[in-house]
């Protein structure tokens, strides 16, 4: 591969990030191989001074960062933008509030250039947005893969990337013309599992690359965001649901889907109590339980082991006010994400 071809893709999704996105974008400027990345900084229409801090880095390295202006249509508009114009040999997303390990880059590009599998997998950490500071290292898993050993995804057991760790071939994307859902929040599962589902090979990269930033209000997994998004949630779940019923072929990588999708199904219930007390919100509870019944009556039943699911179940959801109202008054005494991290 020649110095001028871009080894990796990545794909900024940037929507009123003006308060974080030059964080962002300058953990890129000490790579020494600049010219074997590509940095799309996609502007999802934002209202905000986005556009000019984008601009700002594309005058200063016009063959590393490049700007895409579009109407506002949600994180998954951003990564089919992405995916559409890529032309590194390998892709990669980053949110426009989060940055990637400077540190590391540079082995990490070259590690993508010597190596061809359908996708690589590599930890990440999370740090606290109000202090900065490293919270923990998430996804490691030196102790079952060796970094230069080729994975195939059929063999494994139990195992499902998530979106902070995923790096995928550019080819397969597009070829396989993976789009991810518009105007919807939570699509980062359903762009982990349709991109997961198109290969079938992997290597283990055993450094942190993504640091994900946490304690935002607002962030799909904060309370707040629960509270404004648990539908989108909700619809993404049930419809990779029948994806997996009807696309995914291999029996294991099938398991592997169940496993992932049972957690997600256990979070929605997770949702539910964090809503306020309401008779809609009861209805509402009681028709998504009926769903998942429907969709996928393994994954139902696997969740009655679940105490206060089972306990819902048993009593016609008599007691949902009960426990929502619980958990609606340890989340304001508490006052931090209830989600993020568990």
């Amino acid at each position: 591969m020649t110095s001028c071809e871009k080894v990796l893709t990545v794909s900024v999704a940037a929507y009123n990030v003006g308060n974080t996105l030059d964080e962002t974008l300058k953990h890129f400027l000490p790579v020494k191989e600049k010219d074997r990345i590509e940095v799309l900084i996609v502007n999802d229409g934002s209202k905000d001074n986005t556009e000019e801090i984008a601009k700002r880095y594309v005058e200063m390295y016009p063959n590393v960062f490049k700007l895409i202006n579009k109407e506002n249509g949600g994180w998954g508009s951003t990564l089919n933008a992405g995916i559409s114009v890529a032309t590194g040999k390998y892709f990669k997303q980053l949110d426009g509030d989060d940055y990637y390990n400077e540190d590391n880059m540079d082995d990490f590009i070259e590690y993508l250039d010597k190596h061809d599998a359908d996708m690589v997998y590599s930890p990440f950490v999370m740090f606290d947005d109000k202090t900065g500071g490293v919270i923990r290292q998430i996804g490691s898993y030196n102790w079952l893969f060796k970094e230069n050993e080729l994975i195939y995804l059929d063999e494994l057991e139990d195992f499902m990337p998530a979106m902070h760790t995923l790096t995928v071939k550019t080819k397969i994307l597009k070829e396989r013309q993976v789009h991810i859902t518009e105007h919807c929040f939570y699509t980062d599962l359903e762009f982990v599992l349709r991109a997961y589902n198109e290969c079938s090979t992997m290597y283990y990269y055993d450094k942190n690359i993504y640091f994900y930033r946490i304690a935002r209000d607002g962030q799909s997994m904060s309370v707040s965001g629960v509270r404004k998004h648990y539908k989108e949630h909700q619809k993404v779940l049930l419809s990779m649901i029948d994806y997996m019923n009807t696309s995914v072929q291999d029996q294991n990588i099938k398991r592997q889907f169940f496993n992932r999708l049972q957690n997600a199904a256990y979070y929605q219930y997770l949702f539910y109590m964090a809503l306020p007390c309401t008779v809609e919100n009861k209805k509402e509870l009681r028709e998504y339980d009926k769903l998942l019944k429907e969709k996928s009556p393994k994954i139902y039943k696997k969740l009655s082991i679940h105490q206060p699911i089972n306990f819902w179940r048993k009593s016609n959801f008599m007691f949902y006010y009960l426990l929502a109202h619980y958990k609606t008054s340890q989340d304001k005494k508490r006052k931090i994400n209830l989600f993020e991290g568990v």
